[in-house]
């Protein structure tokens, strides 16, 4: 089964897992305050379940595209939820999701030293943005010490205004998680205008 999987199939399912993995990072933060618990089975129930294990296991072989889409709109929604959720009922956890946010971008830092065009790649093989083809990312200038990057079209927002969440929480806690990746490798993220993103060398 695997001869019909590619890297990019393998990449964007990696991504999948990684959001995922930062949605179990919300969850430990809920329990560890107290906070209702929005519990793994109710989130299964209005938002989906995430098939899991080895992809080239568990893949639709048929329909390798619409499967990976599926995943992605239930992880997104996930996400959504999740932090709608929370927020709903207490807009001040922000802070505590924003530093959860940065601590899991944290653990994945990169070193010092790494070029902005390496940086933006992992970024790019990271973070969830919709599927290639949707081609969300536009990148304007690309550099060793800058990359600059526009963004064409929001996939996250109709996972957000479904749930009824306010989609600048996510662009919110998106950002620390890219200053988490970012804190050791002497590059700095910065929002521009016009829904461009950059990354530059320090100093």
């Amino acid at each position: 089964m695997s001869a019909f999987l590619g890297p990019i199939h393998y990449c964007l399912y990696n991504k999948i897992q990684l959001q995922e993995e930062w949605i179990r990072s919300i969850l430990n933060i809920s329990a560890q305050n107290g906070w209702e618990i929005v519990a793994d089975q109710k989130l299964e129930s209005i938002c989906g379940k995430l098939e899991s294990g080895p992809l080239e296991e568990i893949i639709d072989q048929t329909n390798i595209h619409g499967w990976l889409q599926q995943q992605i709109a239930i992880s997104e929604t996930r996400l959504a939820f999740l932090v709608t959720t929370l927020l709903n009922e207490d807009a001040s956890r922000l802070a505590a999701l924003k530093q959860t946010a940065f601590q899991f971008g944290e653990k994945h830092a990169l070193q010092d030293g790494v070029g902005a065009d390496d940086a933006f790649k992992v970024l790019e093989d990271s973070l969830l943005d919709g599927m290639p083809c949707d081609h969300v990312n536009h990148v304007v200038e690309r550099g060793i010490d800058k990359v600059i990057w526009q963004k064409e079209q929001y996939v996250q927002r109709q996972y957000w205004d479904q749930v009824g969440g306010d989609i600048a929480a996510y662009e919110t806690l998106r950002a620390e998680i890219i200053k988490g990746i970012l804190i050791r490798s002497g590059l700095e993220y910065h929002r521009l205008e016009n829904n461009e993103y950059e990354i530059s060398r320090k100093g």
